[in-house]
């Protein structure tokens, strides 16, 4: 909540909430405007139970600061009644955290079963609206309208804190007036730390208007106060702030880790890819080279290899002598009807190799075999049978070799 955004200021006293720009006339139904609203106002209540204590810590998570302020105060934490232990940062800076915390009774603590409107206003301890009478630096006290309270502010950060009734507090004969008691306190507090600058400013006030305008001014001028709200649902929303803040922070450091795995995997995988290709590449080169003879230079093996088997295709040689081949093996299987020779094997197969062929089949008789290698043995090829075996089931398998005579 900004500046602007309060509308009004309310103390709570032992007869209920008084509207400060009333005049200190006490809230509710019998006198009308001066309800507490919904939304919009400053609540100023005066803690019995109220200490505050400054700290300096070299981290600046709020987790870390709760956990270093549990530790200090475990003697608080482990009374019989309950304290609520509420940090209030006021600067960071070097990677440390500055600021107070404030120590209050649990049950003191205002919640949403006290039938005042809390989730839209800001509750602050009384002593705190007291701060820019001093600027921030000095003794504040105030007594009026049944309550007292008075401050310690050093660099706008309080130093001590301490609240009460005018009842509760009045002072004996010795002591004399209340006011001057508190002031000599605060004085005895500022030289007890060392800070006898301090005791040089003091601020007292008394009446409602006085009080008004201090509040006023501390929220004008002091505007990281406003992060101060010490009420039951205003700690429950801050906890639950830290616990969504931490998970992001958890997810968002495992997403980054997570990333940073992925890329590692990703650029070994790239390095792996491209030393394949590179390999690829020199094998392909030496393949080439031992085809091509290794005078050639290699720039690109696939394509050189494609240009060496064109200029084969174009020569002509290797077509001629297969058509050699096959013009043989025609005459040698067709009759003079042009149809097949009777009872004459059947081809299955024929792997040429250019300068012979090899042909395998079936016959049924070995004197078919013989005929046939008869026929292919002229006209300037010699044939010559290789191996011959019986088939399950009748018929003979046979390979002939066949070659073209050198003139």
């Amino acid at each position: 909540m900004t500046r602007r955004q309060i509308s009004s200021f309310f103390l709570k006293t032992r007869d209920g909430f008084r509207l400060l720009e009333n005049g200190g006339n006490p809230s509710g139904e019998k006198s009308a405007g001066n309800s507490i609203p919904s939304r919009g106002a400053l609540v100023l209540y005066p803690f019995r139970t109220l200490s505050a204590h400054p700290f300096s810590f070299p981290f600046r998570s709020l987790k870390d600061v709760r956990g270093a302020l549990s530790l200090r105060f475990s003697p608080l934490l482990s009374g019989e009644e309950a304290v609520d232990i509420i940090p209030w940062i006021s600067g960071v800076g070097g990677g440390g955290a500055e600021g107070a915390a404030w120590c209050v009774a649990a049950s003191e603590v205002p919640g949403d079963g006290d039938g005042v409107p809390l989730r839209g206003n800001i509750c602050w301890p009384l002593p705190l609206a007291l701060a820019s009478m001093v600027d921030g630096e000095g003794i504040t006290v105030f007594r009026g309208m049944g309550v007292t309270a008075s401050a310690v502010f050093a660099g706008g950060v309080p130093l001590f804190c301490r609240c009460g009734s005018e009842e509760d507090g009045a002072p004996g004969p010795e002591e004399g007036d209340g006011m001057d008691r508190d002031v000599r306190l605060c004085r005895e507090f500022a030289l007890a730390s060392g800070r006898e600058d301090l005791a040089a400013s003091v601020w007292t006030g008394t009446s409602p208007g006085e009080l008004l305008e201090a509040a006023r001014q501390t929220a004008a001028r002091f505007p990281a106060f406003l992060s101060v709200n010490i009420s039951r649902p205003a700690l429950k929303a801050t906890l639950a702030r830290e616990r969504t803040a931490r998970v992001l922070r958890n997810f968002s450091a495992a997403a980054a880790f997570l990333g940073a795995v992925f890329c590692a995997v990703q650029f070994s995988l790239s390095l792996q890819v491209r030393s394949s290709l590179e390999r690829l590449s020199a094998e392909a080169a030496a393949l080439y080279r031992e085809i091509a003879g290794p005078s050639e230079r290699i720039v690109d093996p696939l394509s050189q290899a494609r240009g060496k088997l064109a200029e084969l295709r174009g020569s002509g040689g290797d077509d001629s002598s297969l058509s050699l081949f096959l013009g043989h093996l025609g005459r040698v299987w067709t009759g003079g009807d042009g149809g097949r020779k009777s009872g004459f094997p059947v081809l299955d197969r024929m792997r040429y190799t250019g300068e012979s062929a090899e042909l395998t089949g079936t016959a049924r008789t070995m004197e078919a075999i013989q005929a046939l290698r008869t026929a292919a043995d002229s006209r300037g090829f010699r044939a010559s049978l290789g191996d011959i075996q019986q088939i399950p089931g009748g018929g003979l398998r046979f390979s002939l070799s066949l070659r073209r005579e050198k003139p």
